[in-house]
Order: C-alpha cells, then sequence, then structure tokens
C-alpha cells in the first residue's frame, strides 16, 4: 500500500480543491448502532440509506447547521463519520462509558490533527498525527504498539527516505487504526450501504 494511499482514496470521491481539509471519524468497539448513534444526539429511528461514496448530508463542520452522520459496521466495531462535534473529548468518553474502545479521528488541516483513544470513560491517548512526541492521556503511549513501521512527523528529516506529508500521516493514523479495529478502511465500506442520522445544529456546543 502507498503511503498515502487511504488519504488519496477518500479524497477520490471529492476531488475539489477543499477536500480533505477536514476529515471526522469515530470507531466504537462492543456498541450497537442504535445506542452510539443516540450518545451522539442523534435519531437511531431515523436513519435513511447511503454511503460515503454518495453521502450528500455532511455538513460544514461548523456545528451551525444539523450534520449527517454516516454509520455503518466494519468488523466487530461501528465506523462513524460525521463533523468536528462527533470527535470531541465529551463524545468519545460518552461512548467509551458503554463498554468498548473509542478511536477517533479529528483532522482540520487549519487546526487539529488528532488520534485520540479513549476507554471506559477516560482519554487513554490522544497523539498529533503530524508531531507524535506531542501526546497526552493517562496512558499516553498506549496505542505504540500499532505505530511500528508508520510514518507521521512531517518535520522529521530522515536521511535517504523521501520527505513525510501530510497526506502520509493522515494514511498513518487511519492504518493504526485499521490494526486496533482488525479491519481497514476501504473502497468497500466507502461504497457499502450504510445509514445516515442527522445530529441537530450545536447539541455538543
Amino acid at each position: 500500500m502507498a503511503e498515502d494511499a487511504l488519504y488519496q482514496l477518500l479524497r477520490s470521491y471529492d476531488p475539489s480543491d477543499v477536500s480533505m481539509q477536514q476529515f471526522y471519524a469515530v470507531w466504537v468497539e462492543a456498541v450497537p448502532v442504535e445506542e452510539a448513534v443516540a450518545a451522539l444526539n442523534g435519531d437511531p429511528a431515523a436513519g435513511t440509506p447511503d454511503s460515503f461514496a454518495g453521502w450528500g448530508s455532511g455538513s460544514d463542520g461548523s456545528g451551525d447547521e444539523s450534520a449527517g452522520l454516516l454509520v455503518g459496521p466494519i468488523g466487530e466495531w461501528t465506523l462513524m463519520i460525521g463533523d468536528h462535534r462527533s470527535t470531541m473529548d465529551d463524545a468519545l468518553l460518552a461512548l467509551s462509558r458503554r463498554g468498548g474502545r473509542v478511536l477517533a479521528i479529528e483532522w482540520d488541516c487549519d487546526s487539529e490533527t488528532l488520534l485520540k483513544y479513549a476507554k471506559d470513560g477516560e482519554l487513554i491517548t490522544v497523539l498529533d498525527v503530524l508531531d507524535t512526541n506531542e501526546r497526552s492521556g493517562s496512558d499516553p503511549d498506549a496505542l505504540d504498539p500499532y505505530l511500528h513501521g508508520l510514518r507521521f512527523n512531517i518535520d522529521d528529516d530522515l536521511p535517504g527516505e523521501p520527505p513525510i506529508t501530510l497526506d502520509e500521516s493522515f494514511t498513518s493514523a487511519l492504518t493504526a487504526i485499521g490494526r486496533v479495529v482488525g479491519r481497514q478502511l476501504d473502497r468497500e465500506w466507502l461504497e457499502a450501504t450504510h445509514a445516515t442520522y442527522v445530529v441537530p445544529a450545536d447539541d455538543f456546543e
């Protein structure tokens, strides 16, 4: 797999100039879809069939409008793609209190670029995927076994190796998450039919 493969895969669904400036996704273990949606203040009874490939119901991530939340199973986990509110600490802690692990990527090229891991109502690890030396949480190194062989830090100057780009850092973060989950995000998931739910504006503001 190319170093930036997952970034380029997601970008292929929107080749515009603003594509992939923002991306927010949460992986939840051992929590039924309905409970996960309700934890993010969506209506679990109001899902409509949708796929990432044909998704037109998201928001701009500002929180000023109702947001679409695309939800579907990925292995034994549930994957949710939405706006920035879905990856806020309070949302992740609420999801993690339901008994399973929670992983998230909070990607905003002009702001935060974070990989988060929560469990049992606690933030275990928070990593800046552009500089993994910047980390926090109750166990900042908990994800290290899943980072082996991946490149993140864009300021690293590695002799004999190409520079590390934002695209590669993003792909490395998703790859690490896939290692924990046991399945990588792929074209099959992105083009499969899942469900979209509406999260009202400012519910996490």
